[in-house]
């Protein structure tokens, strides 16, 4: 049994249908950029991303040729895909922090250009000119201090197989459900699904291993993922981030006869 079908003989369905094609299209789920970046190991060089729909807002705290403080800022847009984003850099001066502003005192001049590439939902290449002056870094998120992930939500999520040896094995299921996340001080991480309703106890899915935080978002490289008694395979759980209402995140996964599932949840706490 697939875990389609087991996501079929749910109780609480939001729409569950299977879209048979012979290609699946799929929105894309993009991560959120938003953090704190550093290039490890460089203590006093950094850049903070703003992200707002498909716009960037950069700014670094880096230093001159003398060792003395620049400020200054990028504002990249991104490509179709989404993996490329880049425009211009500006180098910005202002009045003396302790005294009243002064806009006369303001100056921005445009001194040349910032890309990011994506490599992964946590790292990146940053390139940047300054003038005739190029660098290229190799960038992460920072990691700032540990994130509680651990409650019960109420949401839903969205499977799609795709790639399947049999394209009628192709589709999209759309789920209510309940999820019950479950984290230990030494990283571990476990997201039960609930079709039927936390309240019923009867776990539909589970998802857990060992979790990595990589500044805002947490994954899970090797998850085991067992649905039922009769499916197990493993998942590579990216991007799980706590929101303001509650969380959010998505894994991959390699099924039988050459399935492939890309799955997306979002809820909100219970």
């Amino acid at each position: 049994m697939t875990v389609l079908s087991h996501l079929r003989s749910g109780a609480r369905m939001l729409a569950v249908s299977l879209l048979v094609s012979a290609a699946l299209v799929r929105p894309a789920a993009a991560a959120d950029w938003t953090d704190i970046w550093w290039a490890v190991p460089e203590i006093g060089w950094g850049v903070n991303f703003v992200q707002s729909d498909r716009f960037i807002f950069a700014t670094f705290y880096l230093h001159d040729a003398n060792l003395q403080p620049e400020w200054y800022t990028g504002e990249m847009s991104s490509n179709a895909d989404g993996d490329v984003w880049s425009g211009p850099l500006y180098r910005t001066t202002g009045s003396y922090f302790g005294a009243p502003w002064n806009g006369a005192q303001t100056n921005t001049q445009p001194v040349g250009t910032v890309t990011f590439t994506r490599t992964s939902s946590y790292t990146g290449t940053l390139t940047y000119n300054v003038g005739a002056v190029n660098v290229t870094k190799q960038i992460t998120r920072l990691t700032l201090t540990g994130i509680r992930l651990g409650a019960v939500y109420r949401g839903g999520f969205v499977s799609y197989l795709d790639r399947c040896d049999n394209s009628a094995n192709n589709g999209v299921a759309r789920v209510w459900t309940d999820i019950a996340v479950t984290q230990t001080e030494s990283g571990g991480l476990t997201l039960d699904f609930y079709t039927d309703g936390y309240a019923s106890g009867a776990i539909t899915c589970r998802v857990t291993g060992s979790s990595i935080q990589n500044g805002l978002l947490f994954r899970i490289p090797d998850a085991a993922y067992t649905c039922g008694t009769t499916f197990a395979t493993t998942a590579l759980v990216t991007q799980i981030k706590a929101t303001a209402q509650g969380i959010e995140g998505q894994w991959q996964a390699q099924f039988p006869a050459g399935c492939v599932e890309s799955a997306y949840f979002s809820a909100v706490l219970y």
